[in-house]
């Protein structure tokens, strides 16, 4: 994934960077896709495509890292390897917390649902599998935006500070494993349609803290596992078949109607437990756990936060109601039609 610059004939890995040499940069998904036949539906039951992806993920890597949250991402590939008995070197559950406050509301999705769901799930997978937390605490914080936190090289751009893409520059030796796989759930494709027929696409703010540059990931060693292309294809095309498929196009998107009508239940495996975090939004762009967390953090941190994002140095037309604190303009994908 990656953005591109028409007029300068050069891809981005990092939005900020692409924005200020070229605000007409368009976002591209995979080069891989541009060659895949997305009309075809792959044969076999999804179940099957999921078991046959993780059992490739297996073969090919000496340790695989699965980092767990109790979302329905992380979920459907927790029951994939489990219910296949397929092997999982580790589950890895992230609190973050700016204050050193682990219990805090924010970490309630992995505080009632990651670490519940893997103690019911103990005898089937503690005698062979590492469960490890890891939290990330104010030193976390400090290091992360005093160190790390430049716009033009990442994509993390809100207060929360942990994606599989950058912990290894927060955890020291965190990667330190040969042949390491880490491997992280994502954002299901949107599926629209208009005169020409039907199509997926992705906007690049839903993936965007996913995205970095192929040198980097030498160093992450982050597998988005949705986004394999044959398993990409049979989520489009059973979405498409699911009889409360809504046709929802980039004007008219509802996250949340989608997720309801669209994934649970059809390629997303129902939830140990839910959570509700209440409406997106406040005065700084990110999720609802990242909001609550640039609320309870020390002053230091947030005015160091704010500084970065205001100094910015690209049109605010590129920003979310001209705001850096609101997030960027979502680009969409190309439409690939199926």
């Amino acid at each position: 994934m990656y953005w591109y610059s028409q007029k300068l004939q050069k891809k981005f890995y990092y939005k900020h960077q692409a924005l200020r040499h070229d605000k007409n940069v368009k976002f591209h998904m995979s080069d891989e896709y541009e060659r895949y036949d997305w009309t075809t539906e792959p044969t076999g039951t999804w179940q099957q495509k999921l078991k046959e992806h993780a059992q490739e993920l297996r073969d090919t890597h000496k340790y695989l890292r699965l980092y767990y949250s109790g979302g329905s991402d992380s979920q459907t590939i927790l029951n994939t390897f489990i219910k296949n008995k397929i092997h999982l070197d580790e589950i890895a559950v992230v609190r973050m917390s700016p204050t050193d406050d682990f219990d805090h509301e924010s970490e309630r999705e992995q505080n009632q649902v990651a670490i519940p769901q893997l103690m019911a799930l103990e005898k089937q997978i503690f005698y062979k599998t590492k469960i490890k937390f890891y939290n990330l605490g104010y030193n976390e914080y400090e290091k992360w935006l005093f160190k790390h936190f430049t716009l033009d090289t990442t994509n993390i751009r809100s207060f929360h500070i942990f994606f599989p893409a950058n912990i290894h520059k927060l955890v020291a030796g965190i990667n330190d494993y040969d042949g390491l796989g880490n491997i992280n759930g994502i954002e299901t494709p949107r599926v629209g349609k208009d005169h020409k027929g039907t199509y997926w696409y992705f906007v690049d703010s839903s993936l965007m803290e996913n995205i970095i540059s192929p040198e980097d990931n030498t160093e992450a060693k982050q597998i988005n596992f949705f986004l394999d292309p044959v398993l990409l294809s049979k989520q489009v095309h059973m979405i498409k078949k699911h009889n409360k498929y809504s046709e929802f196009t980039p004007a008219n998107f509802d996250h949340k109607k989608y997720l309801d009508q669209n994934i649970l239940g059809v390629c997303r495996d129902p939830l140990y437990r839910s959570i509700s975090w209440g409406k997106q939004g406040g005065k700084y762009w990110g999720n609802p756990k990242s909001q609550m967390a640039v609320q309870a953090a020390p002053k230091q941190l947030v005015e160091k936060y704010e500084d970065i994002m205001q100094d910015h140095g690209i049109d605010l037309h590129c920003f979310i109601e001209n705001n850096p604190f609101k997030g960027y303009v979502g680009k969409l994908s190309r439409q690939y039609y199926f």
